[in-house]
């Protein structure tokens, strides 16, 4: 029902990695509006309030900013928007470069005081200007994600204040910066300086630089692989809070990357992500549940439970998965109807295999009607979003007329396609097509001379050449009898050899090296396509030749009650010259044979013998020497 679990390649990751980084909030705490990753200056940050309070009430800009910044965002002090402000301003009216940067910061976010990007913007250049390194840093980002409020993104002019805020130290700083060369935003792409300036910002504590130097070390960006060094990193921006982070610890951990296989210890990590809101990790948690990864063993309800959350959070795949448990029952009660829905869901929000279950249930008729047109209009979306099975499933509709009228070279044609884009299950439709196709010109053909009987042999040839055993056979065959195309028992002999998993290809075999037919006659080779016909299959001819070599020492030694065995299993098949032969070799014996060799000539008599009759009247006359 499910698809086994599967690491993320590399460039998956690279891929998850492009969006995280991206992504403007992606440090702890940011989507509650706080910036948690700079302070206006270490030595400030460093005192103890009681000796902050008093400079700053003493006059001291430094102070007041520190002051202002710790009541804003609750540091050692209590969150106190309005003496936050009342700080910030007394820092600003003296001249404080920091105090404009964090006056700046409260206008930006609205906290003691309406909301007004362009003031703020206004006041971090001020300050930016005189060389305050967590201004530039704050001017650049908000030049960098700009908003709806009248700052437009300008990564040119977020890159000029970046750098200076990241050459003084700033790890915030340098991980954005890290993001502007990375993807090559206001300057020229350059993943080395994007590894460098994410090393420095790791080192300074940037949890989303840790992660971000993790991934490129896992992906080998811009470096040789590592795995393990990535591991490294991943946990420190775990531990900062990462959620992205901690999913990729997840899968590292499940699949053995970077470090001993552990799966409860990748259940554990995808948890801590789920619980964060990582719709991969709530997903990929219950694809674990699903199939017992780890020692928790399958647990069906919570693997529902962890897919809904998925979903929920917008994951187009988890509504896939929740459509499949309510088709077949899984953790849920069975609800056909249900499972539509979901399929519907998922195949809407751009999930293209998707429109194949649903093309199936229409096909089916499970959750309603049995609905061809239904299904195969499904189907053809899921052909057009680039789906290869639901190319497959569009190019079978169009071979045989499902839902609408048949195109067959239009359909043969998805069906190769799909073929050529890795679904094999096409090559079996194929196959089964042109064989079909092949058997019902050679049962059409009105004689030796109809042309249908040429493109019979072309049709057995293309699903010959596929691989379509019986095909073969009959394409083998059609060569060896010159039915639609020229004598050619050579080549028959080859396709025949393909087809050799075949009870009567065997036989076929075994009587073209008895006679020399196409190859030089080799009774041994012979024996040995009868023998494996007969103990494989029990074809009653093949078991009839096996006695007939063995009673005669034809390609292996004589062996008059081994051959008499094999006559006797064929004969009480019916097989005619098995019960003529085994009547013959009664015969032999003389009187003592008698009664058996009556017997069985008269059995192949009745079966139309002529051979058998005629040594029944002859023993009846008294004209047989036994």
């Amino acid at each position: 029902m499910i698809q086994p679990l599967t690491p993320l390649a590399p460039a998956a990751l690279i891929g998850l990695f492009r969006g995280a980084i991206d992504a403007p909030l992606v440090e702890r705490g940011a989507a509650r509006g706080l910036e948690l990753l700079g302070r206006s200056h270490d030595f400030w940050s460093s005192l103890a309030v009681t000796e902050l309070q008093r400079m700053a009430a003493g006059g001291n800009g430094n102070a007041q900013a520190e002051l202002a910044w710790r009541h804003a965002h609750g540091d050692r002090v209590s969150r106190k928007p309005a003496a936050a402000l009342r700080w910030a301003l007394r820092s600003a009216e003296a001249d404080c470069a920091s105090g404009l940067a964090v006056l700046g910061w409260l206008l930006q976010h609205g906290c003691g005081l309406p909301r007004d990007a362009a003031e703020a913007a206004r006041l971090f250049a001020l300050s930016a200007q005189r060389g305050v390194p967590l201004a530039q840093y704050w001017m650049g980002r908000l030049l960098y994600l700009g908003n709806d409020e009248g700052v437009g993104r300008d990564f040119p002019l977020a890159v000029r204040w970046l750098q200076p805020a990241a050459a003084q130290g700033h790890a915030a700083a340098a991980d954005l910066l890290a993001r502007c060369y990375f993807f090559g935003r206001g300057v020229v792409e350059d993943r080395t300086a994007a590894c460098r300036l994410w090393r420095e910002a790791a080192a300074g504590g940037v949890a989303s630089a840790s992660y971000s130097l993790g991934m490129c070390l896992y992906g080998g960006v811009e470096t040789v692989a590592d795995p393990q060094a990535a591991i490294v990193h991943f946990r420190a921006a775990a531990d900062g809070g990462v959620v992205a982070a901690m999913f990729v610890l997840g899968q590292c951990a499940t699949f053995g990357v970077g470090m001993a296989r552990d799966p409860d210890a990748g259940l554990a990590w995808y948890r801590r992500a789920a619980e964060g809101g990582s719709r991969d990790a709530e997903f990929e948690l219950g694809e674990c549940l699903a199939y017992g990864v780890g020692d928790g063993g399958r647990d069906l309800v919570g693997a529902l439970r962890w897919w809904r959350a998925a979903a929920a959070n917008g994951h187009v795949r988890a509504h896939l998965k929740i459509g499949h448990a309510f088709r077949w029952g899984d953790g849920i009660a069975e609800d056909k109807q249900a499972a539509l829905a979901w399929y519907r869901r998922a195949a809407e929000l751009g999930d293209a295999s998707a429109w194949v279950w649903l093309g199936e249930c229409h096909e089916r008729g499970e959750g309603g009607e049995v609905d061809p047109v239904a299904a195969r209009d499904a189907y053809a979306r899921a052909a057009t979003a680039g789906d290869v099975h639901g190319l497959a499933e569009h190019g079978r509709c169009l071979l045989h007329g499902l839902g609408g009228a048949a195109a067959p070279e239009q359909g043969e044609a998805s069906l190769l396609a799909a073929l050529g884009a890795g679904w094999q299950q096409a090559r079996g439709e194929l196959e089964r097509h042109w064989f079909g196709r092949g058997m019902a010109l050679l049962r059409s053909a009105s004689d030796a001379a109809d042309p249908a009987l040429k493109e019979a042999v072309a049709c057995l040839r293309r699903a010959a050449t596929s691989g379509h055993r019986r095909a073969a056979f009959m394409l083998g065959e059609c060569l060896r009898h010159g039915t639609g195309t020229a004598i050619d028992r050579i080549e028959a002999l080859a396709w025949l050899r393909r087809a050799a998993a075949l009870p009567d290809a065997k036989v076929i075999l075994g009587d073209l090296y008895y006679f020399g037919q196409g190859v030089p006659r080799d009774a041994v080779e012979a024996f040995r396509w009868y023998q494996s016909a007969a103990t494989e299959h029990q074809d009653a001819y093949a078991m009839y030749s096996c006695g007939y070599c063995l009673l005669h020492g034809e390609g292996v030694g004589r062996d008059v009650d081994a051959a008499l065995g094999w006559l006797r299993r064929a004969a009480q098949q019916g097989e005619i010259d098995a019960c003529h032969e085994l009547g013959m070799a009664y015969l032999r014996q003389g009187r003592t044979g008698r009664h058996l060799a009556r017997r069985w000539l008269r059995a192949a008599a009745d079966l139309g013998h002529a051979g058998a009759r005629r040594v029944l009247d002859e023993v009846a006359s008294g004209l047989h020497p036994a």
